[in-house]
């Protein structure tokens, strides 16, 4: 939730019972997460209804598991759409990370699991060199991140060579850490729950994730309090970066080999993970819970989409038409929040 509508929610809430229904209607409309687990519910009862093998407990489990990852990489591109960016390079970082991360585990297995940290550590460099750009070369995110998609990628096909990576040279621990179960939930999952309940606190209640909040609802007043705005940005990409390598790690202990192509299309994915999920485009607005949801949807979509032998052009056109259906959405909620916030503030100066 961006400051502006907090504070339209703090003034609707001293006005009297005349104005309850309007400070009720602004809450509801900015419940994006409500509605996002409205549609995950209609989307699990559809897919039911169509194929009986969807609602079994087999295939919720795979839905959980294909959705942690995705779960994870969408808190961190919700962290720099919430700045007013994005980062288009999410899944050539997942290949990099992975691929390099994931040898020197093999290289050097007997130093055990301390090396989960490499492929994380690759991950957050691609995010400063992203926010290195974005942020104090003033490259426009969009062509800064769309460059470092073909460069982290092409720097994984170099150090490839065209070798790839067997899951089963891996040492035990790392395949472990796939299968692992605690009081019967995946570590997969438990994993993605502690990212977004980690990352939805500290966006909440640390300053840096009360000023990325800042930044995003409005820059130019940000910085006139003195908030600095390439800090604030190189931060998000850096945390963006951080986190996309912790599901290159996770992405590729789950695939069955790892290679350069790894992760094809999953900027797409996250994006529109973030965006169905309520997080503005505009920037300011939304919080990862939301964003969370919006990939457990995706994953649902996705897996229902294959139980019923769609295609995979048939897949990515529904991926790109959710962004585009969530962003009309996102800009129809902005523009009636507008509408109903100024009419409380035109009645409070009435009274």
């Amino acid at each position: 939730m961006s400051r502006s509508s907090q504070g339209g929610m703090a003034e609707a809430g001293n006005f009297g019972t005349p104005f309850s229904h309007l400070a009720r209607h602004i809450a509801l409309l900015e419940n994006r997460v409500l509605g996002v687990s409205v549609f995950l519910g209609l989307v699990a009862l559809f897919f039911s209804i169509l194929d009986p093998r969807f609602a079994n407990i087999a295939n919720a489990d795979t839905i959980a598991l294909n959705g942690s990852i995705l779960v994870i990489v969408a808190c961190g591109e919700a962290i720099v759409v919430l700045t007013r960016n994005f980062d288009l390079s999410v899944g050539s970082v997942v290949a990099l990370a992975s691929y390099v991360g994931l040898d020197i585990v093999r290289l050097h297995h007997s130093i055990g699991p301390p090396l989960v940290i490499v492929p994380i550590l690759i991950g957050g460099l691609c995010g400063a060199v992203n926010g290195l750009l974005v942020a104090y070369a003033g490259v426009p995110s969009v062509i800064a991140t769309l460059g470092t998609m073909s460069i982290f990628r092409g720097l994984a096909y170099l150090y490839a060579a065209g070798a790839q990576i067997n899951v089963k040279d891996l040492p035990g621990w790392v395949v472990g850490i796939a299968a692992s179960h605690v009081l019967g939930i995946s570590g997969l999952v438990l994993t993605a729950f502690g990212v977004v309940l980690g990352i939805g606190l500290g966006l909440r209640y640390l300053r840096t994730g009360r000023q990325i909040y800042a930044i995003g609802s409005n820059p130019d007043a940000a910085q006139f309090y003195g908030l600095s705005k390439p800090l604030i940005v190189f931060r998000a990409y850096l945390i963006c970066g951080l986190l996309t390598g912790l599901a290159a790690f996770l992405f590729g202990v789950r695939a069955g080999y790892i290679v350069p192509y790894l992760a094809q299309g999953l900027e797409l994915t996250a994006l529109a993970a973030v965006v169905v999920g309520g997080v503005s485009v505009l920037g300011g607005s939304g919080n990862v819970v939301g964003a969370a949801v919006g990939a457990i949807a995706l994953a649902t979509i996705n897996n229902g989409l294959i139980l019923l032998g769609a295609s995979d052009f048939t897949r990515q056109f529904i991926e790109g038409a959710a962004i585009v259906v969530a962003v009309i959405v996102d800009a129809v909620l902005q523009a009636r929040l507008r509408t109903l916030l100024a009419m409380l503030r035109r009645s409070r100066r009435k009274q």
